[in-house]
């Protein structure tokens, strides 16, 4: 079986198992909006020769409107400190496997993060104290700092 058929076996069970989500097939991305919150939980793929690995990574877009204020986000195993997570997949079998373990770890992992900072105030407070936690959800010193600036600008509004 060819890898993109596996991808898309496996991307076809992970629809069924996150039903309520939104699926975007075109960006292998699941999506769950609540006003100005959207979740998003993105499904990378490392190519084999003959199989693949899935890494998922979580992010949340604080929007304004039709404007994206800011993105925050990580990928699933480096927000449980383990470092990057994958999930092989090297047959039919496997990726409805995979799909099942893939998530159960959104759901452990993936779904805390939506919790911690799908408010604000959250995010806020991370990149003010700045460190591992702030690198973690906003890697880049410039974005940080815009993130900062621009979520600072909307509470004052």
């Amino acid at each position: 079986m060819r890898v993109s058929e596996l991808q898309e076996l496996f991307l076809q069970a992970l629809a069924k198992l996150l039903s309520e989500w939104k699926f975007v097939k075109s960006k292998r991305s699941f999506v769950r909006k609540s006003g100005p919150i959207w979740h998003h939980f993105h499904i990378s793929c490392i190519n084999h020769e003959t199989d693949f690995d899935a890494v998922g990574d979580v992010a949340i877009e604080i929007r304004k409107g039709r404007e994206r204020l800011c993105v925050v986000g990580a990928e699933l195993g480096n927000i449980a400190g383990i470092g990057q997570r994958r999930f092989s997949v090297h047959s039919a079998a496997s990726a409805s496997v995979a799909a099942h373990e893939i998530q159960s770890y959104f759901v452990q992992v993936g779904e805390a993060f939506f919790e911690r900072y799908s408010r604000v105030e959250s995010i806020l407070e991370t990149l003010r104290e700045g460190g591992k936690e702030a690198m973690l959800i906003c890697p880049f010193e410039q974005q940080r700092d815009r993130t900062l600036k621009v979520l600072e600008a909307e509470g004052s509004a």
